[in-house]
């Protein structure tokens, strides 16, 4: 139901771009629609979440609340020391397409992530996207095959680290979401056209060739200016990254050091060389429970250097000494390089460690608040205090300090979920280091591609911010775009200039009901897509 035609608002997802990586890119031949937009009004910085990882900057995106009010600050939800990849019931908030459904407003939301099991709406479409399955269900259920007697294939994910045609690869996977749009256009009198664009991250995570990042690019750029033309005359467009993208050069593993500090156990677990390998070393299913003659060999050097007392963080070294490692580099890139031996974090026996893979928080082990607590409750403040100011000091190899910042979570986050977040919340120093939770050597050099805190936003409406918005302010200012109530809870502001009496209301109490189903699919397969992009070290 399209109650005004004229506030038809069109938002784009371009996961992880980053104006410092494209602006050579933003032109009249490359990167034609960013260009005209940006030409047209106004390009600024968007700031991410904290940390800036997509599975929790999307939903503050789409909900407008920070993670401390939507629970989210990782790739997995906890439960004592198990983690479980995170789906839409994990997010506790409602997401702006289901508010303007609530409205009874016509959206349409493709591929953006986190939103599997895909809500029911009442007056519109939803497809997810990253973090579900591959064979995911759209909603409505029928959509799936519609669209694929039609156009083929919908695919998700792109086959990482292809070796024939990446370019070809990404570009097709793209080309699904404009399709999905041109084809959802036709039977819908949409409000809110939403689509993201995945791609445009794992590019920088999978490939370093510049030149067919570009060639990427420019086709993605070519599919948004298709989706924006579904809008007729005038659309109210946004498009928006959840963060940015840029340099790293080191590896920091927190729970090796938290080892050498006397504050984390490790313990025998599965080895984790071979999480990450890329599909010329991956087992097929029925090869499973087989070892292949280069991973034993690995386990087996791996478990002698233990045993004659070289400690898990060392035994890459050791791997090195009797010339392993050397073949395993070789063989795995660097991006999939993770622990050389079968040590893992014993975290009963442990006083603090980072539980998830990469979350840029560690986790204090207390008494009558986790399974196995083993620092009383009476001691959290001061353990909690000598632990930042360590941290604090930690320097890498080169002699320069990690960290910009060590902070306790409650400086970070405000809402209901605080006490979900990490005891300690990281920001690295210019967000130059991975803080990995393996167990390896302390520190690794190691030139990439990641996350960086900035973002991108272009309107082709006036915007009332000068050179930096908060990804907290998108979902307000589309919903004041729509004419739908803004959040009252929400941690952002309208951004466009010249709407008064902006109407509020408490989106949780609009959308109650939305995205509470959840399910029991298994998501191995998902967390083997996350460790083919380095997610999972």
């Amino acid at each position: 139901m399209n109650k005004n035609k004229q506030n038809q608002v069109i938002l784009i997802g371009l996961d992880g771009l980053d104006w410092s990586e494209i602006n050579d890119w933003v032109n009249s031949r490359d990167l034609r629609t960013i260009n005209d937009i940006a030409n047209e009004k106004k390009s600024i910085n968007l700031q991410s979440t904290n940390p800036p990882w997509t599975p929790c900057a999307w939903p503050s995106l789409l909900s407008g609340r920070n993670p401390g009010k939507h629970g989210v600050f990782d790739f997995f939800t906890q439960d004592g020391y198990k983690k479980q990849l995170i789906e839409r019931p994990n997010v506790n908030a409602p997401y702006l397409f289901e508010v303007a459904d609530a409205e009874e407003y016509t959206s349409i939301a493709i591929n953006y992530p986190v939103t599997h099991p895909a809500s029911a709406l009442e007056n519109g479409a939803i497809v997810p996207g990253y973090l579900a399955r591959e064979d995911i269900p759209f909603y409505p259920k029928d959509l799936r095959d519609e669209y694929e007697s039609e156009y083929g294939k919908y695919v998700i994910y792109p086959e990482y680290g292809t070796e024939d045609d990446a370019v070809s690869e990404y570009v097709d996977t793209a080309r699904h979401r404009r399709d999905m749009a041109q084809f959802l256009d036709k039977r819908y009198d949409w409000d809110l056209m939403a689509v993201q664009f995945q791609v445009t991250d794992s590019i920088f995570h999978d490939l370093n060739d510049r030149e067919k990042i570009r060639q990427i690019l420019e086709k993605v750029d070519e599919y948004v200016g298709d989706i924006i033309e579904l809008g007729g005359d005038d659309p109210t467009v946004f498009i928006a990254s959840d963060h940015g993208m840029g340099d790293y050069e080191w590896t920091f593993y927190v729970n090796s050091w938290l080892a050498e500090h006397g504050y984390c156990e490790t313990t025998t677990g599965n080895a984790q060389y071979f999480r990450q390998q890329k599909k010329t070393l991956k087992r097929t299913d029925d090869e499973t429970e087989e070892s292949s003659p280069l991973e034993s060999a690995i386990g087996t050097a791996a478990s002698t250097l233990s045993k004659v007392g070289l400690s898990p963080h060392h035994v890459h070294r050791g791997l090195s000494a009797v010339g392993l490692a050397k073949t395993v580099e070789r063989i795995l890139p660097e991006d999939a390089l993770v622990a050389a031996q079968n040590q893992v974090v014993d975290h009963a026996n442990s006083e603090a460690f980072q539980l998830y893979f990469n979350s840029l928080g560690v986790h204090l082990n207390v008494e009558g608040r986790d399974p196995s607590g083993q620092i009383p409750e009476s001691e959290y403040e001061e353990t909690r205090d000598e632990l930042i100011a360590e941290l604090e000091q930690v320097r890498d190899p080169d002699g320069n300090l990690v960290f910009d910042a060590v902070r306790p979570r409650e400086e970070v986050y405000e809402g209901e979920h605080v006490e979900d977040a990490p005891d300690i919340v990281l920001v690295p120093r210019d967000y130059q280091y991975d803080v990995s939770g393996s167990i390896l050597d302390t520190f690794r050099r190691y030139p990439h591609k990641n996350h960086k805190p900035d973002g991108i936003l272009l309107s082709n409406r006036e915007l009332t911010c000068d050179d930096r918005a908060e990804i907290y302010d998108i979902a307000p200012t589309v919903a004041a775009a729509l004419g739908i109530p803004v959040d009252t809870n929400t941690d952002g502001e309208v951004l466009l200039d010249g709407i008064d009496d902006i109407e509020r209301a408490d989106w949780d109490e609009l959308a109650e009901g939305y995205g509470t189903t959840g399910s029991d699919t298994d998501m191995s397969g998902v967390e083997d897509r996350l460790a083919d992009l380095g997610y999972m070290e």
